[in-house]
């Protein structure tokens, strides 16, 4: 059995960064941000394993959060950004190289303000089911 966690981070990069209207309003979609990279981005940030296999089938449940980062005044950007993001994936069938995508559901998501007062975290949480293709 695979773990197909890098799999799954790339269908979803792939994804996302491939989308002409979330590209028209944000900078990037990044696993590790560059130094100076202007609001508002998105970063694919961390996910789980757990084994849901049984006797005849290799299976895992993953999650993957993400992260929108806005320096907007308000919720309003990275609200519309985890908009476009939701639609993009939510019950998304993408195309995984090393495994079957089950399904993929947003399961939460919330918005922060942080400590500096001027940049809004909007943070979003997708949960993934693959199966093995062997």
């Amino acid at each position: 059995m695979s773990q197909h966690s890098f799999s799954l981070q790339s269908v979803v990069y792939s994804a996302l960064s491939s989308d002409g209207a979330l590209s028209d309003i944000i900078n990037g979609v990044y696993d590790d941000v560059p130094e100076g990279t202007a609001f508002p981005y998105v970063v694919i940030g961390e996910d789980t394993a757990t084994n849901i296999g049984t006797n005849t089938i290799d299976a895992l449940e993953h999650t993957l959060t993400l992260h929108v980062w806005s320096q907007y005044r308000g919720r309003k950007e990275a609200k519309q950004i985890m908009s476009r993001i939701y639609e993009i994936l939510h019950n998304a069938d993408l195309p995984a190289t090393d495994a079957v995508l089950v399904n993929l559901r947003q399961e939460f998501e919330t918005t922060l303000v942080e400590a500096d007062g001027l940049t809004r975290h909007g943070v979003m949480r997708f949960r993934a089911v693959m199966f093995d293709l062997t």
